[in-house]
């Protein structure tokens, strides 16, 4: 059998169940969103400037803990299709700042109730209390996580000077 073959889910470790799930959601998801017209990759960006407008590409990076360059092609992507454009600090023209348009503040809109309306769907079946149980359950496995020895995502981008320590 193959490791990932779920057809008997009780026969599977945890670790292999939380890999399922989320591959499942992620899948659904991807294609949601892309009915947005967006890939779910730019959903962070854009979700970023929805809360505050005008963060430069450099700010972006280290807000999403993400790469410049994987930030810059990402801004080329939404400035191309019209959900964001770039327009130069009125008090330092040296600095170019990242405003959503109209398109794209619809666009995160639309994604975001997606995203909102599948969470939704897949905790429906709980009760308040279980969902409060899931939502501690989730937070002590991230912590356990992090208590795995050897760096995280966030250290090594620290530690290519892509965030302050």
């Amino acid at each position: 059998m193959h490791p990932f073959d779920f057809e008997n889910y009780e026969d599977k470790g945890m670790q292999g169940l939380m890999m399922e799930m989320s591959r499942r959601y992620a899948g659904k998801c991807f294609h949601q969103i892309m009915e947005s017209g967006i890939y779910p990759g730019q959903v962070p960006v854009l979700r970023l400037l929805a809360e505050k407008d005008g963060y430069n590409q450099r700010e972006i990076a280290q807000r999403l803990r993400i790469k410049p360059p994987t930030v810059n092609v990402t801004i080329q992507r939404l400035e191309k299709s019209g959900t964001v454009f770039r327009k130069q600090d009125e008090n330092d023209q040296r600095v170019t700042r990242i405003y959503l348009t109209d398109k794209g503040r619809k666009c995160v809109s639309e994604a975001m109730g997606k995203i909102m309306a599948n969470e939704k769907l897949i905790f429906g079946n709980f009760s308040e209390t279980e969902i409060c149980l899931m939502r501690r359950f989730f937070r002590q496995i991230i912590e356990n996580i992090d208590a795995i020895p050897g760096p995280s995502r966030e250290d090594c981008m620290r530690k290519e000077g892509l965030d302050k320590c």
